[in-house]
């Protein structure tokens, strides 16, 4: 089933985290001592004030994960119940200089027993704690967390600022730790942001949701109501569309980066197409309504949104000259020229990218014939351009479309 992460806006939801921490710290983990057994909820006055934000994670309704963010305020943080962190505020000063640095603290991580071997959930918590804060124009974070859990925090960027104490009234060895905000950022969203739009990351990152998607889960159906924004951060989806012959035509392979869904969330229609998982997938999804509402808050930014959908428009334009009036190589070159777009550098070469797209869905998508791709493939294969197989394309260096560009020079258009 997937697995939705999501900031907490409902009483329940809210309920459903304060017994998930019981049930995790409690039940599970022993800490916090004895709690009253007819209210197994765990939650302070942190919960309460202005500035905070609870995310959740849900799985065929039931709640496996959560974690708080706090912004600074005159009753400090939660990690300042713990630790005095002057020291730390005080050096921030004099990193920055010219501005004064701002806090956020996260705290009541909390994963059930049955998900915690699964990274995947623990970093989209991560993530999506990050993209709040982010929201919140914060230069700094300060932690106090349980020592064993260290190793996880400082993947993000922290490090600890002196040695864990024993706190009797948690149960546990707590340990304070603090990062720049930057440092955290950069290991939730660098990779995402190099590829998508900066508009959508400025604008609506701090209410993204986050779905964790099985290879063959379908994110939705052709014809399903539109609600949702979507962007690949990890994995790979398939935009597919059915013909009323019932033959399907792969219209995209999509990986990190694309931005997808968002015409029929502005345009009110139904889902054009159908989108599935091809492998282990993590997307970052905006709700209409939150779009909407961050729209009519930042008007300016209307501009921003227009320029996007108006390269949408030209792409579509591009791909409707190609399937009237390119010959079959042509189409073909420029289908290669989408997947190589949409390919993922590899880590240790990063000349070379691949995409997980075999000749077969090459042929559905350019409209010709299989064995017409495959001649195209061997030609750039002989030219060192690519190697392929089945069901992968490995690109060494970026297709040319000389012969797209001459066939267009010539076309009645």
């Amino acid at each position: 089933m997937a697995i939705t992460i999501k900031i907490a806006r409902t009483a329940k939801e809210l309920d459903d985290i304060y017994q998930l921490r019981h049930k995790v710290f409690v039940e599970e983990r022993g800490k916090f001592g004895a709690t009253a057994i007819n209210n197994p909820r765990v939650m302070d006055h942190f919960d309460a004030i202005p500035g905070v934000v609870n995310i959740i994670a849900y799985s065929n309704g039931q709640a496996l994960g959560a974690i708080r963010v706090n912004k600074d305020s005159e009753i400090g943080l939660p990690a300042e119940q713990y630790f005095d962190f002057a020291d730390a505020r005080e050096l921030a000063k004099k990193e920055l200089l010219s501005i004064d640095p701002t806090f956020a603290s996260c705290s009541m991580l909390a994963v059930d027993q049955q998900w915690r071997n699964r990274r995947s959930v623990i970093f989209s918590l991560f993530k999506a704690a990050t993209g709040v804060v982010y929201s919140w124009d914060v230069t700094h974070v300060i932690c106090a967390i349980s020592e064993e859990t260290f190793s996880m925090y400082g993947r993000l960027g922290f490090t600890a600022l002196a040695e864990s104490q024993w706190m009797e009234h948690v149960g546990d060895h707590i340990l304070p730790i603090s990062a720049p905000f930057n440092k955290i950022f950069e290991w939730s969203f660098d990779e995402l942001s190099e590829t998508i739009d900066k508009f959508w990351l400025d604008n609506f990152c701090g209410q993204f949701e986050r779905i964790l998607l099985s290879p063959g889960e379908i994110l939705f159906n052709q014809h399903d109501k539109a609600n949702y924004t979507y962007a690949v951060d990890e994995g790979w989806i398939a935009i597919s569309r059915e013909d009323p012959e019932g033959n399907e035509m792969v219209l995209a392979n999509l990986s990190r980066g694309a931005l997808f869904g968002e015409v029929a969330v502005f345009d009110g229609e139904t889902r054009s197409a159908k989108a599935v998982a091809l492998a282990n997938t993590e997307l970052i999804a905006i709700e209409r309504s939150h779009l909407y509402e961050i729209l009519k808050q930042r008007p300016e930014n209307m501009e921003q949104l227009l320029r996007h959908f108006a390269t949408l428009v030209r792409d579509s334009g591009n791909m409707a000259m190609v399937q009237a009036f390119a010959h079959q190589t042509a189409r073909v070159d420029f289908a290669l020229k989408e997947l190589w777009r949409s390919a993922i550098a590899d880590k240790t070469n990063k000349g070379m990218r691949s995409i997980k797209v075999g000749p077969a869905q090459i042929a559905k998508t350019a409209r010709v014939r299989e064995e017409d791709v495959r001649q195209v493939l061997e030609l750039k294969k002989s030219q060192g351009i690519l190697d392929y197989g089945n069901k992968i394309i490995k690109f060494f260096m970026e297709p040319n479309e000389d012969l797209l560009e001459s066939q267009f020079r010539d076309s009645p258009i």
